[in-house]
């Protein structure tokens, strides 16, 4: 029987929560409409089946090509159409609201993002070698929550030494997430890519001028500049070098 990591555990927990309220919208949706029901159930019905279809068709092509541009038509769409059918009073527009809503969670919770599977064979941590780019360093090592001790990386640069994780580094890598926090009660740096804060935020004027997916460094005691840049065969070493870790 195959053990699943934590990131892989939390994975599958999410997909039944985002399930159950899909269909507890619908259901609360059908409740509260109970007297459209039995007077005129077209009203109900209609922005319903329309709203889960829309709901759940361009919410899955939006992520599915990690369009913004679809996704936020998904967003403007279901707003202007619950307003248009608020105001005219045609067929229900809460109804309408709830079936979108539950579309998008229902096709979210059914088709997850999927990573690929990395095929990097595992070292125990142990036996894993440090691992050193031309401004940063990186040892694995571990690190205690209360009675629970899991794998984390301590990454040292010219602002000092912090620890994150491997699990979440590894979710970074698999791009479930755009910035990674140092862990609680170290000193607070965060991992990111170029790119992915806006650029009037601390971290986008920070590494203004740097090219596009670049992996930076940034400690918030010296936010006006990165502490480090792991850019071109450095981000590719680091990143096979965090997949070799156990993260559990």
């Amino acid at each position: 029987m195959t053990t699943l990591t934590t990131r892989e555990r939390d994975r599958r927990a999410n997909r039944y929560l985002l399930g159950t309220i899909a269909v507890v919208a619908v259901i609360t949706s059908a409740v509260l409409h109970r007297p459209v029901l039995s007077s005129n159930p077209v009203a109900f019905w209609l922005p319903t089946v329309a709203g889960l279809a829309y709901g759940s068709g361009l919410w899955f092509l939006g992520t599915r090509h990690d369009s913004k541009w679809l996704s936020n038509l998904t967003w403007a769409g279901w707003l202007v159409v619950f307003w248009v059918l608020l105001w005219t009073k045609v067929v229900s527009g809460p109804a309408w609201f709830m079936a979108v809503m539950a579309g998008g969670l229902a096709v979210t919770a059914a088709f997850p993002r999927k990573t690929k599977p990395s095929k990097v064979e595992k070292v125990p941590l142990a036996e894993a070698q440090p691992w050193s780019g031309s401004d940063v360093t990186a040892e694995a090592t571990t690190h205690t929550f209360g009675r629970r001790t899991v794998p984390a990386v301590t990454i040292t640069t010219r602002d000092g030494a912090t620890r994150f994780r491997v699990s979440e580094l590894a979710g970074f890598f698999d791009k479930e997430t755009g910035t990674v926090t140092s862990i609680p009660e170290q000193p607070l740096t965060f991992l990111t890519r170029v790119g992915v804060a806006a650029p009037d935020s601390v971290i986008g004027e920070a590494t203004d001028g740097l090219p596009d997916d670049t992996l930076v460094l940034i400690d918030a005691a010296h936010d006006s500049r990165p502490a480090a840049v792991v850019s071109d065969e450095d981000a590719v070493t680091f990143e096979h070098w965090v997949r070799t870790l156990p993260e559990d």
